[in-house]
């Protein structure tokens, strides 16, 4: 069949955008509302952070297995079970009258977005003609940047406006606007088959994620050798020794474990990890200092946030140009280089911050993340042998869920550490809190630096 760009085909891939595009929208536009849900469901601020981290852990354990259900189910059959997931979800947060509820509506979406998530740069690389590849890949992408920009402003307009749960109502039309345009135009874009599923490897990655999830969160409210911390940690280590032990010989392995003895792609893997730490943990400490701290409104929280995402849109772009001629190395330098400068100032500034200065300094780290972000991906990748970048780019898709879920957890732990000091105000003990988050986020960058001098090539990748 010949490819052609086709209004069905850029209907299709505008529907299936539209599923990742939600889930990131959701994420960013409730991320401002955390200080009101605070309050009105009476929770800590370890405890309102489960909102986005458990639908990033979520997508997570889905991954893994995203490339098998490919492969069983028909596209059109994933995508509408993906949307039908995703509405369940929204409709449980729009009438939840307590927190845990609201959970398990956020744990649906995350199950709705991360069967849909690939699906929308497959019909891409399956339909669109190779002269317009780059092109369409290129939309791809924007719709979900547009997401991480337009998330805090919508989130903190509505909220304002009307209240939080507008936020899961808008998104409610947009997703039945997606079922319907998607069920006319989604095609089938590969042959199905009828693979047996690697379940036992699935469960052994889920089950460790979760469990190393909860004993992290666990450290804001017990001692570190609690059972209730070590022991999810330990259980969380053996299931990942489980999972080396099932995957290491196995010849098609959800996600092969032996990639990771290439050192050049697992240390850049690590730094991979550590900025998407940074991101999302600025992204939780910084709508919530505005509001209590500095006593902004929700949506001037939301436009705070705005420039940023911009910003990192645009290095981005730069960096992909200035990878092609001068090689992964200056892009990520210059990348991890200004997010150190910003993590540094707001270190030194942090119980005094200004919305202004959070402006400026949140852009300078982001326009330092967009730089860094995709390079060190695409290094990663290329350091691999072809036949194995299909493995890692499911790594690289998992651990960014994961590296998500982690630096929300971290920020919300640090914070709600420092607020359970009843001698000292809100507004005091939440900026001491934000103030620790950024001395680790600063000790994650430096880290980065270092690995990246040594082990990022200087040379040009060869294509």
């Amino acid at each position: 069949m010949e490819k052609k760009i086709t209004p069905r085909l850029i209907t299709a891939i505008l529907s299936a955008g539209m599923l990742s595009f939600l889930g990131i929208l959701d994420e960013t536009a409730t991320t401002v509302t955390f200080p009101i849900l605070i309050r009105e469901f009476r929770i800590t601020t370890d405890q309102v952070q489960w909102v986005n981290t458990l639908v990033l852990l979520v997508i997570a354990t889905i991954v893994p297995i995203s490339s098998q259900i490919s492969l069983r189910f028909s596209t059109k059959r994933i995508f509408i079970a993906g949307m039908l997931f995703f509405l369940f979800g929204l409709i449980i947060d729009v009438f939840t009258p307590r927190f845990d509820l609201l959970l398990v509506g956020r744990a649906f979406q995350g199950i709705g977005t991360g069967i849909g998530l690939p699906l929308m740069y497959n019909i891409i690389l399956a339909r669109v003609p190779k002269d317009h590849l780059g092109f369409m890949m290129g939309i791809g992408t924007m719709i979900t940047a547009a997401a991480v920009a337009l998330g805090p402003v919508f989130g903190g307009i509505v909220t304002d406006l009307l209240n939080w749960r507008w936020i899961f109502i808008v998104s409610i039309f947009l997703a039945a606007i997606g079922i319907c345009t998607g069920g006319w135009s989604i095609t089938q874009i590969n042959k199905l088959q009828r693979v047996r599923f690697k379940y036992k490897q699935w469960l052994a990655i889920a089950v460790s994620l979760v469990l190393l999830m909860l004993g992290f969160t666990n450290v804001a409210n017990h001692h570190f050798l609690s059972y209730q911390v070590i022991g999810f940690l330990g259980l969380g280590i053996v299931c990942l020794i489980l999972w080396l032990k099932l995957s290491w010989n196995a010849q098609a392995a959800l996600i092969s474990p032996r990639l990771f003895k290439n050192s050049s792609f697992s240390i850049q893997l690590l730094c991979y990890c550590f900025a998407k730490i940074s991101t999302l943990a600025l992204g939780f400490i910084f709508p919530i200092y505005v509001q209590t701290v500095n006593h902004g409104s929700v949506s001037l929280a939301g436009w705070i946030m705005l420039p940023g995402a911009i910003v990192d849109a645009l290095m981005a772009a730069l960096a992909g140009k200035l990878l092609d001629k001068k090689g992964a190395r200056l892009p990520i330098m210059m990348g991890v280089i200004a997010s150190l400068a910003g993590t540094v100032m707001m270190s030194f500034f942090g119980p005094h911050l200004s919305n202004f200065a959070i402006i400026l300094l949140y852009a300078l780290y982001y326009g330092g993340y967009g730089m860094c972000f995709s390079s060190l991906m695409t290094s990663g990748l290329t350091s691999l042998p072809a036949s194995e970048h299909s493995q890692g780019n499911a790594i690289y898709n998992t651990l960014q869920q994961f590296s998500g879920a982690i630096g929300t957890a971290l920020a919300g732990t640090l914070m709600a550490i420092s607020q359970s000091n009843r001698q000292l105000e809100l507004q005091q003990t939440t900026a001491i809190g934000a103030c620790w988050t950024f001395y680790v986020l600063t000790i994650l960058i430096i880290f980065n630096l270092i690995l990246t001098l040594l082990f990022v090539s200087p040379n040009k990748i060869k294509h």
